[in-house]
């Protein structure tokens, strides 16, 4: 077993440190607000007050954070950054979705340090992270990747394996935006069907049997059917993923319309105080705007 740092007690990060600890791994955990790391610690792990402190002997350290700004301090802020504390010959590995730039810088002040770095962002959810279904698209150097297949394999079901370690977060923006995609169909959809009047569970019953529609796709219009909203995927983070994967459409001169289309959906969204929202809720926006254009 070996001896990780995750760095990030947030939804996702605190049950893969716990996926960790149940697989029998040595855990030292790190959180900005360090009463996140209660129930880990309760469970065997070790917190540190510092990414740096955190990171200090272990064999592979793990962040899971909201953006560049929040990665970069976790490993790079000079004086509680992990990556100057980590020992030579050990895996950093960042599993947020962030921007290919900044993975880039990553790599680069990894290597200064004498440190392999991986890029392995996760597809799933809160459910897929508690049933240790994630699936990550990792970009590593080939021989890296056969060192942290099984850590990986500990929190998920499966590892796709991309390329290099820019590779992975290309292909996990790219993943990314066609789910914001997706979302913005289906509560089009759903909001169709509610102001038509149809039944539209049973109308998404028949569609989800056809080619078009895909498994997720379906789950989540079920949820804004069901007024599920329990958060998941927030809307900001749509905004977020799909801006960041238009941004590397434009580094290579390729138009993007529907990211961009879904991307003003979820950022008007965001705009009007929907951000902290599951992305199911933009079906309940979707009809409420319709009753108020109606009454109008």
């Amino acid at each position: 077993m070996s001896k990780i740092a995750v760095l990030g007690m947030g939804a996702m990060g605190s049950r893969m440190a716990k996926a960790l600890i149940e697989a029998g791994h040595q855990l030292h955990v790190y959180n900005l607000i360090p009463s996140a790391c209660e129930p880990l610690v309760a469970m065997g792990a070790v917190a540190f007050d510092t990414p740096k402190l955190a990171a200090d002997g272990v064999d592979f350290a793990i962040a899971m954070v909201w953006d560049d700004a929040a990665s970069a301090r976790v490993w790079l802020d000079p004086e509680i950054g992990a990556l100057q504390s980590l020992p030579a010959g050990a895996v950093a590995l960042e599993c947020a979705t962030l921007t290919v730039e900044h993975i880039a810088r990553l790599v680069s002040a990894a290597e200064s340090f004498g440190v392999e770095f991986v890029s392995a962002p996760m597809s799933g959810s809160l459910p897929e992270a508690e049933n240790k279904t994630l699936i990550f698209t990792a970009g590593a150097k080939s021989e890296i990747f056969g060192k942290v297949e099984p850590i990986l394999l500990a929190m998920g079901q499966k590892i796709n394996y991309a390329g290099g370690v820019l590779d992975g977060i290309s292909l996990k923006l790219v993943i990314n935006s066609k789910l914001a995609v997706e979302y913005a169909a289906m509560a089009e959809m759903v909001a169709f069907l509610a102001a038509a009047g149809k039944d539209a569970k049973r109308y998404l019953d028949i569609a989800a049997s056809t080619a078009p529609f895909s498994a997720r796709g379906v789950r989540e219009a079920r949820y804004m059917l069901d007024g599920n909203e329990t958060v998941r995927v927030k809307i900001s983070q749509l905004v977020k993923d799909s801006a960041n994967h238009i941004e590397q459409c434009k580094t290579y001169g390729v138009q993007c319309p529907m990211a961009e289309a879904a991307n003003a959906v979820f950022r008007k969204a965001c705009d009007e105080g929907y951000g902290e929202l599951d992305a199911v809720a933009l079906a309940r926006i979707y009809q409420t705007q319709f009753v108020h254009q109606q009454a109008a």
